[in-house]
Order: structure tokens, then C-alpha cells, then sequence
């Protein structure tokens, strides 16, 4: 048993999620830990909202080695976890509460994880956050450590990382290594501004994100809900893969089972489609380094690897 978990795994409904409803994988509803809610009565009025929406199900990820409150000291997180707990029953809350991390990269992430278990209710499944600013260098053994040790990375929103946007050739290469990613909601919907939409487009025209969360932290500003991202990313992959992105995939992880195959990875240097050009997203100039345009219009390619998105769960 991880030490920063509760000793039990922690819900509050009694029976288990239909296939059909809202599954929310990543979000901040612990309060007095990170930068999420202050106290008990912000943190119900987020499960309010995100019961009103039609999620039934919520893994709480707070946030280790990077904004929290009290020093990532582990023993504060687990009695935080059991107030939750204790709290959200008491207020007659029906939702299906999990329990995992969003861990911060740093140099020692990989012997951390391996130690304190940071995984989704102990499962191979562990939230990675990369540094808003890049992905660093050595990115790539690190994920492969891990990998080779049994967990699975996910990684959080790439679509707010300034590497990923700016090379997203490394999503490509980190989810044809066999890891999953997810998108944050308000991506999808235009909240966080033109150019996380246009990223957030592309990741899902290439087959590159498998998760759509809120990283809900507060009922104002940044509240939970997953409909209108579904409603979003429909328009550009279609309503059953966008519903499998808050239903079927989220349910794989939970259950520690290798992903629905979506399709697979493609190499994201390719010129807009139409669908993303349908939610605005802006072209990149013909020809450039990054378009992989041609002066015949056709597409470039990238050479590498090309394998299927399931995961294999060790």
C-alpha cells in the first residue's frame, strides 16, 4: 500500500459507473494541499458542479514536487485524502471518488514513483507534468525508465506545454514509445485561447492525446466539467471516439487494463485539415520546418516508429 494513500480505496457510491457516464481523470478537488480549494465548502461546491454536468466518476490527482502547501509532506496528503473522504460522504456526494498524483518531472521522478507509488489507485497509470516552459532533455530515457519498470506515463495537457507545441514531434515520439497523454477541457472549448485550442486540435487530428480531463482547481476560474470539451472534440474526431476519451478509456486505466486502440500515432508535421481548420485553427506556413508542406502541396512525412496506441499494462 502507497504511504500517501488512505488505507482503503476511497467512494462514496455503491455501485460502480455505467459505461455511458463522465469519468473526470484528472483534476484538484483536495483542499489545503496544492492550488486547488481552500477549504471544505469550495471543494462541494466543485463536486456540485461536476455532478451537475454528468460526471459520476473523479480521480483526485493532486500535485507532488511542485505547488503544494506543505512540502510534499505525504503524511499531511493522506489525512487530507480521509477528511475528503470523510466530508464528501457526510454531504450525501454521489460520485465515485479514485485516487493518484500529478507528479512533477524532476531529476529523481523515476525512483520517487517507484518508491511512493504515485500510480492511479495503484494501478500502472501514473500522471507526469512537465515544466509549462519545455520538456527537458533526457525526457526520453526518463519515460523509457519507467516504462521498463512497469508504469505507464500520462502525460498531462501537452496541449499548455511550450515544447510540445512548439516540437510536437515529441508527443509523437513519446506516445509511439507507449505513452497516453490527456487534454485539459477547457482546451477543447477556447477558455485557455486560440493557440492552446489550435494545439489541442492537432494532438487529436494525429491521434497523439487519449484523455480528455478538467484539471478542475476551483468552482470559479477553473471548474470541473467534461460535456462541452466532449461536444468540442467531436466535431473534429467524431462523437464515439470523443465519448471514449471521458468513458471507455478513463475506465481501461481504473481498471489497470491496456487502452482501446483509437487508431495510431501520426507524425504531426502535416499541413491543417479541415476539421481543424473548422474550431480556427490557424495554418502553419507552406513549406516550413515544422509544416512539412512541399511546394507540390503534399505532405511530408516524418520518418519513425508507428505502433499501435493500446498499452500493455505490466
Amino acid at each position: 500500500m502507497s504511504p500517501f494513500r488512505p488505507t482503503r480505496r476511497i467512494t462514496t457510491k455503491t455501485t460502480t459507473t455505467e459505461r455511458d457516464d463522465l469519468i473526470d481523470l484528472h483534476t484538484h478537488f483536495l483542499w489545503d494541499w496544492d492550488d486547488g480549494p481552500d477549504d471544505r465548502g469550495q471543494a462541494l461546491t466543485m463536486c456540485r458542479i461536476a455532478e451537475k454536468d454528468g460526471t459520476t466518476a473523479i480521480c483526485l490527482t493532486p500535485h507532488v514536487f511542485r505547488a503544494n502547501r506543505h512540502g510534499d509532506d505525504l503524511g499531511t496528503l493522506s489525512r487530507r485524502m480521509a477528511d475528503f473522504h470523510r466530508e464528501m460522504r457526510a454531504a450525501g456526494v454521489e460520485i465515485e471518488f479514485h485516487w493518484g498524483a500529478e507528479v512533477f518531472v524532476h531529476a529523481d521522478v523515476v525512483p520517487a514513483i517507484e518508491k511512493y507509488r504515485f500510480t492511479i489507485d495503484e494501478t500502472s497509470y501514473v500522471f507526469l507534468e512537465f515544466d509549462h516552459g519545455g520538456v527537458p532533455v533526457g525526457a526520453s530515457a526518463m519515460l523509457s525508465r519507467l516504462m521498463g519498470r512497469g508504469f505507464v506515463p500520462i502525460i498531462s495537457h501537452p496541449e499548455r506545454n511550450r515544447g510540445f507545441t512548439e516540437r510536437p514531434e515529441l508527443l509523437y515520439e513519446f506516445v509511439s514509445m507507449g505513452c497516453a497523454a490527456q487534454l485539459t477541457a477547457a482546451s477543447l472549448t477556447g477558455e485557455l485561447g486560440r493557440e492552446v485550442r489550435a494545439a489541442a486540435g492537432l494532438f487529436l487530428v494525429n491521434n497523439l492525446v487519449h484523455i480528455i480531463a478538467s484539471d478542475a482547481h476551483r468552482a470559479l476560474g477553473r471548474p470541473p466539467g467534461l460535456s462541452r470539451a466532449v461536444e468540442a472534440a467531436s466535431k473534429v474526431v467524431g462523437e464515439s471516439k470523443a465519448r471514449a476519451m471521458v468513458t471507455d478509456v478513463p475506465r481501461a486505466i481504473l481498471e489497470n487494463r491496456a487502452l482501446p486502440d483509437w487508431g495510431e500515432p501520426k507524425d504531426p508535421s502535416f499541413k491543417r485539415t479541415w476539421t481543424q481548420r473548422l474550431i480556427g485553427m490557424p495554418r502553419r506556413p507552406s513549406g516550413g520546418p515544422q509544416s512539412g508542406g512541399d511546394p507540390d502541396g503534399k505532405r511530408g512525412q516524418r520518418r519513425g516508429p508507428s505502433r499501435t496506441t493500446i498499452l500493455k499494462v505490466k
